[in-house]
């Protein structure tokens, strides 16, 4: 268990320490005397507690104590490390002062407990007992938590501190003993899992997919998921059961239930089987039917749709860098487009599959209204880019066709993934709008798969270029 306590009376500060250190020997303290000291460590550290005296120096053995000191240190724990409990000390009654930052406190679940706790309370300095009452408590749940083993079967993951926290509470919250994760993605700061939670005796009780992002990212997929995801076909997405955002410092952390033997991912499904791939996908549109179909056609700038996917500053980034300013012309140019609600990241591991080949999206970040045609093209370009890809070579036995990528007949022709290209490209065309709108949607996915290195630039500049000069001859 990790606690700051911030304390300019070092006296005070020693003898509490000490009496906690007997009684609760895991904990590990960091003690500093002012206010910029403690703002630095907590931009940088993870604590489950923070211990304020209010009226604090603003500078190492600083001799002007003021608690505006203390109200700004109190302010910025709840923006850096929202639900993580503050405990305030004061030696004198509760003021008003001390009064309106107990109005920020709320009482909240953490740590997977059953109980709630409150993430602000109030102690007199010669009122230790208490809080070391209410500290046992927090101590005894931290532990727990803190024991709840995330098995990754030997994978290398790079959990922040906050979102192995959110796996722990989760697996906890569950009644489990421990969970075995497995990565599905983790790209652009979030991560992808399917996480099954286990009982003392190492059975499965549950399954479930883990999305561990920034708490911004989470948020808007909750908005994202309770305006367009719910009104999909049933048994077509993962349901939502549970939301974190507090305790993990910058991170949240949505959870999706998930009926066991959704083991593969497309991407799988297309290395071992293209025609069954195939079928899939099929699955996939016909349970976007009910956003696809409510399309409308816009007119629009291909500049437009390529903010969709990159937006300007790392376009003229992008541009510079790899001295393609000339392609820039293109972006002026007019398409009729539809416009609906689409996934926005319908890449193949995204989408799970059972044994029976049925289907089911994850990963609703994205979700929204954007340009119909992404989604198919995405699915499609993703063979190409994706990591998942490069790893077991769809990539790489792609690459050497994809200078023929603006004409499907040519690019298709011995392509050993034909069969799963010609049906996304013919779902392109019959959702997106006209052909330079599907011509401009791999353009816009194209030009993003320069922000990575895990792509070859110069086989991307050459499909860019391709794409643009279909665009402009229109062949």
């Amino acid at each position: 268990m990790q606690i700051l306590f911030v304390e300019d009376n070092s006296s005070y500060a020693d003898t509490l320490v000490s009496a906690v250190k007997d009684k609760f020997p895991e904990i590990a303290w960091v003690v500093v005397d002012n206010s910029s000291s403690a703002e630095a460590l907590l931009d940088k550290n993870y604590y489950d507690l923070i211990i304020l005296d209010l009226c604090l120096p603003s500078v190492p053995s600083g001799l002007e104590k003021v608690v505006e000191n203390g109200q700004q240190l109190f302010y910025s724990v709840q923006r850096l490390m929202p639900g993580t409990p503050i405990y305030i000390l004061t030696g004198s009654e509760l003021d008003s002062f001390a009064t309106s930052l107990l109005r920020h406190g709320e009482k909240i679940k953490l740590w997977g407990a059953v109980r709630e706790f409150s993430t602000v309370l109030y102690f007199r300095k010669d009122e230790t007992l208490e809080l070391m009452k209410e500290l046992s408590e927090v101590y005894k749940e931290v532990l727990s938590v803190n024991a709840t083993a995330i098995n990754t079967r030997g994978k290398k993951i790079a959990f922040g501190r906050g979102q192995e926290r959110a796996l722990q509470s989760f697996v906890r919250s569950m009644g489990g003993f421990d969970g075995v994760y497995y990565p599905l993605s983790g790209l652009s700061g979030s991560l992808v899992g399917r996480i099954e939670v286990r009982d003392d005796r190492l059975n499965v009780i549950g399954v479930f997919v883990a999305k561990l992002g920034l708490s911004s990212k989470i948020q808007k997929e909750n908005e994202s998921y309770a305006r367009h995801v719910r009104l999909m076909p049933m048994n077509t997405f993962t349901p939502l059961l549970l939301s974190m955002d507090k305790g993990l410092r910058e991170y949240s952390a949505i959870f999706y239930t998930l009926a066991e033997g959704y083991t593969d991912t497309l991407f799988q499904v297309v290395r071992n089987d293209p025609c069954k791939a195939v079928d899939v996908i099929k699955k996939v549109r016909s349970s976007m039917d009910r956003w696809s179909t409510a399309r409308k056609v816009s007119r629009v700038k291909i500049g437009e749709i390529r903010r969709a996917k990159l937006d300007d500053a790392d376009f003229n980034k992008l541009a510079t860098q790899y001295d393609i300013e000339d392609i820039k012309g293109i972006e002026e140019i007019y398409v009729n487009i539809f416009e609906s609600c689409i996934h926005g990241d319908l890449h193949g591991g995204n989408v799970l599959v059972n044994q029976t080949g049925t289907p089911i999206l994850i990963d609703f970040g994205d979700v929204g209204l954007k340009y119909t045609g992404l989604d198919p093209i995405t699915l499609e370009m993703s063979l190409i880019f994706h990591p998942d890809c490069v790893v077991s070579e769809i990539s790489h036995e792609i690459r050497p066709f994809i200078k023929n990528w603006p004409n499907i007949d040519q690019y298709c022709q011995e392509n050993p993934f034909k069969e799963v290209i010609k049906y996304c490209r013919d779902w392109a065309y019959d959702i997106s709008g006209d052909d330079k709108s599907v011509l401009a949607a791999g353009y816009a996915f194209a030009l993003r798969q320069l922000k990575y290195d895990t792509v070859s630039a110069d086989e991307t500049i050459v499909l860019v270029k391709r794409i643009v000069d279909a665009i402009q001859t229109g062949s």
